[in-house]
């Protein structure tokens, strides 16, 4: 039974929105009117390069950051192994 009350009100919506799209004949436009217009726009080879060349750049952007990052928690664990190291040498020079 649901099914047909889908069905029905299917039916309705159709029944309902037949004089909706109501269009006329051809409208003559202005030239700034045509100036405003625009159709079809489709992404062209240029910008689908730039695209391709935007997501790359900011990829390798990603990366170098990545990269530093690593580079810097690296640099600070050497760092304190330095320190642990300077540490140990002054205890033990220590008389």
């Amino acid at each position: 039974m649901p099914s047909g009350v889908v069905g029905l009100v299917a039916a309705v919506a159709l029944l309902a929105s037949v004089g909706i799209a109501n269009a006329e004949g051809p409208v003559k436009l202005t030239d700034v009117q045509l100036d405003k217009v625009t159709a079809g726009a489709t992404q062209t080879s240029i910008n689908a390069a730039v695209n391709v060349a935007a997501t790359a750049t900011v990829n390798y952007v990603a990366a170098v950051n990545t990269a530093v990052a690593a580079n810097v928690a690296v640099m600070g664990a050497f760092n304190n192994l330095v320190a642990a190291d300077t540490a140990v040498a002054i205890a033990v020079a220590a008389p």
